[in-house]
C-alpha cells in the first residue's frame, strides 16, 4: 500500500477532524466497501486506483460545494463504484501471485533441512529397524525385500534432497 487514506485526501482538500476520524475508521473497510462487495481478484494496481478515485470523489463530495458529510458522501463514492462497474477496472483471472518475503523464504528453506533429518532419523530408520528386525527373525526372503526397499528409499530420498539444493543453488 502507498499512502493512508488521509494523506490521499489531504491532497485533494484540508481534512477536518471528523474527517481524520472517519478515514481512519474507513481505513479497515474500505476493502469490504469497495472491490471485495464487488468479488473477484483485482491487481494491486488496481486497488490502489480504487483508493486514489474513492479520495478524489469523497474530497468533491465533501466539498463546501456539495455540502455532504463524510458518511452520505462515501455511501455516494460506494454507489458511483459500483453503478459505474468498478470505475472500468478489468477483474483478475487468477489471484495476483505475491513474491515471498525474505522471511518466507528462510522459512521454507529450513523447513526442508528439518522435514530431510525428520524423515531420515525418524521414519526411515524406523522403517529400516523395523523391517530389518522383522527380516532377521521370519528369515524369509520377502522380509529382505522390504528392508532393500527401505534402504533404498533413504538412499534416493536423500539423493534427490540433495540433487534439488545443488540445482537451486547452482541456478542462483
Amino acid at each position: 500500500m502507498s499512502k493512508s487514506l488521509a494523506a490521499e485526501f489531504q491532497s485533494h482538500q484540508q481534512l477536518s477532524a471528523e474527517g481524520q476520524d472517519f478515514l481512519k475508521h474507513l481505513e479497515k473497510s474500505i476493502a469490504q466497501d469497495l472491490w471485495e462487495s464487488a468479488g473477484g481478484h483485482w491487481s494491486s494496481q488496481s486497488i490502489e486506483f480504487f483508493r486514489k478515485t474513492a479520495m478524489a470523489k469523497l474530497s468533491m463530495g465533501v466539498s463546501e460545494s456539495a455540502g455532504q458529510s463524510f458518511p452520505e458522501a462515501w455511501q455516494s463514492v460506494v454507489r458511483d463504484f459500483h453503478s459505474q462497474q468498478c470505475w472500468g477496472e478489468k477483474r483478475l483471472i487468477k489471484k495476483e501471485i505475491k513474491p515471498k518475503t525474505e522471511e518466507q523464504k528462510i522459512f521454507w528453506e529450513l523447513f526442508s533441512y528439518i522435514w530431510i533429518l525428520i524423515q531420515a532419523m525418524l521414519i526411515t530408520k524406523t522403517a529400516v529397524f523395523y523391517l530389518g528386525i522383522k527380516a532377521a527373525e521370519e528369515g524369509t526372503s520377502e522380509g529382505q525385500i522390504y528392508v532393500t526397499l527401505a534402504l533404498i528409499f533413504s538412499v534416493v530420498s536423500l539423493s534427490w534432497f540433495g540433487y534439488r539444493k545443488y540445482r537451486k543453488n547452482h541456478k542462483d
